[in-house]
């Protein structure tokens, strides 16, 4: 399940969302491995106008997911096909994700400090950083994330 440690998006519609957040999300239908509590707070966000948050590297993530997911054999069939990566990645870029500026070194020195003190990947931590900054709530199914994101707020 995902959770997020602060504010809850029924009363604020944005959020901060790693590429397993929405990954689950764009997945969700295609794939019976991936989680669906995800579905409630994109609708919430998408009916009220409201904006997921992404560091720039979220597009490379997502797209690699696709790119697994298409190469991926169940019982010896494809996971995902091209025709449906291709209106998955249309159907992201309709929603409203707003890409974060590439990270001045302020910010990169503070990830790099998450990163350390957490022991996370420095991709994850961007992640942690950027909620943190925003005071965002962190849509994530990665446990370690999400604890890393408790511990940051220490």
């Amino acid at each position: 399940m995902a959770v997020s440690t602060k504010k809850s998006t029924d009363y604020f519609p944005c959020f901060v969302a790693d590429a397993s957040f929405m990954a689950a999300y764009l997945l969700n239908g295609f794939c019976d491995d991936e989680m669906s509590d995800c579905v409630k707070d994109m609708e919430y966000v998408i009916k009220n106008n409201g904006h997921i948050y992404v560091p720039p590297l979220f597009w490379y993530e997502i797209q690699n997911v696709l790119l697994y997911k298409m190469r991926s054999k169940k019982q010896g069939e494809l996971v995902l096909s091209v025709s449906d990566s291709l209106d998955i990645i249309y159907d992201l870029q309709r929603l409203p994700v707003y890409t974060d500026l590439l990270p001045d070194p302020e910010i990169r020195q503070r990830i790099f400090e998450i990163a350390r003190e957490t022991n996370l990947s420095y991709y994850d931590a961007s992640y942690v950083e950027m909620a943190r900054r925003y005071n965002l709530p962190l849509k994530s199914y990665d446990k370690d994330v999400l604890k890393a994101l408790t511990l940051s707020m220490k």
